[in-house]
């Protein structure tokens, strides 16, 4: 075997084995040097200047995915946002990642998990403000979870008429379950003239 003078045999004796003077390639080198460079203003900008934590970074990411709209939470707002495409599109994604699992996108639902949505039977609503009650408390027993955490209060009202909205669209699955309500009634209150 033939010793290279690039590639001296080194005097070290392991076992009878001895090992050639192999350096690490020059780009190797060069990305760990860099990296010890580049952690100097890494350091810097995360930990003592503007940059923010992961920690901050998450708050301000779900800030902004936040809706705030000072809605309220009576039937007059859940009836005009059922017919408001714009307001539903900023829960639709929100429909498909927290509610889809067990009511399948379009809301048609699925056996022993969630009833369908689009028909016009209900089991734990009984006027049109009790689905913002059902996000917010959840129905104990069923696979239906709070999502008080989850969602806040103008996101559950956007959701509530996000729901509302499914049973303008029949679409087959879950057999009708709970009561029928055809139409959903706008809550009568002390202002509001009663028709004779």
């Amino acid at each position: 075997m033939s010793q290279s003078v690039d590639d001296p045999l080194l005097d070290h004796n392991y076992d009878g084995i001895q090992e050639f003077d192999n350096p690490l390639p020059g780009w190797w080198k060069m990305l760990f040097w860099g990296t010890i460079v580049f952690c100097i203003p890494y350091t810097y900008w995360y930990h003592f200047g503007p940059g923010l934590s992961i920690q901050e970074k998450f708050e301000a990411d779900m800030k902004a995915n936040t809706i705030v709209l000072n809605l309220s939470d009576d039937a007059e707002t859940i009836l005009a946002l059922r017919d408001d495409p714009e307001k539903l599109a900023l829960v639709s994604s929100k429909f498909a990642s927290l509610c889809a699992a067990c009511h399948q996108p379009s809301g048609a639902g699925l056996p022993n998990l969630g009833p369908n949505l689009t028909d016009k039977h209900w089991k734990n609503v009984q006027k049109l403000t009790d689905i913002t009650r059902v996000l917010r408390d959840g129905v104990p027993g069923t696979a239906m979870v709070s999502m008080a955490s989850t969602l806040n209060k103008d996101e559950r009202i956007l959701m509530a008429a996000y729901v509302a909205s499914l049973s303008k669209n029949y679409v087959e699955g879950q057999p009708p379950e709970g009561e029928e309500i055809l139409v959903w009634p706008v809550e009568k209150t002390a202002d509001t003239p009663q028709e004779e």
